[in-house]
């Protein structure tokens, strides 16, 4: 999922006070974005299906990925909806993700409530350091490159994150088996002691 922030619509804001209901946006960028019309159809098909995300306050929607859109929201989070789990074959949030508030699932469509990075200022050298954490934590780096600053974000705790979770992948199919075994082996004795 390769976030675009060069997107057209990025600078779509919607000020009715009902429209700021993420159905409603939806439905509105199904009118207003017909190269997505497919997409934004599973979506609104989905999230129909569970008011908790269709109630969701959105301020604006900022931009899409491959199998996502982002969206602000009224206090200063960001609302990511994708198809299917953001995070490759279904590994753990790292360190070096964004943090996750909310995580809400409907269907085959996911909507994680996540904190709200910046990127003004980065250069190229802290794409070097998020790259060396995923690294450190036994991933392979994908779709991020030296000088790609579009990935990361940094906290307004000065923290570096990665913005794009599929830039961080297992090494192999061993490594995600391995990974998921471990993390039983693990719940199985905390349940224990």
């Amino acid at each position: 999922m390769k976030i675009s922030v060069q997107d057209k619509y990025t600078t779509q804001t919607f000020k009715a006070a009902d429209s700021s209901r993420l159905i409603n946006v939806l439905q509105n960028l199904r009118k207003t974005n017909p190269e997505n019309i497919k997409m934004t159809d599973i979506f609104i098909k989905e999230i129909s299906k569970n008011s908790e995300i269709a109630e969701k306050p959105v301020a604006k929607y900022l931009c899409k990925g491959s199998s996502a859109f982002v969206f602000d929201t009224p206090d200063g989070k960001i609302l990511k909806l994708t198809l299917g789990n953001h995070f490759p074959m279904n590994r753990p949030a790292e360190s070096f993700d964004v943090p996750v508030y909310e995580h809400i699932k409907s269907g085959k469509v996911h909507c994680y409530l996540e904190e709200k990075l910046y990127q003004h200022g980065l250069s190229d050298g802290f794409v070097e350091i998020v790259k060396e954490n995923i690294r450190k934590k036994g991933y392979r780096t994908y779709d991020i490159y030296d000088g790609d600053i579009n990935q990361i974000g940094i906290s307004k705790d000065g923290k570096l994150y990665l913005l794009d979770p599929e830039c961080a992948k297992y090494k192999t199919i061993f490594h995600a088996l391995f990974g998921k075994i471990k993390k039983l082996i693990l719940r199985h004795f905390a349940a224990v002691f």
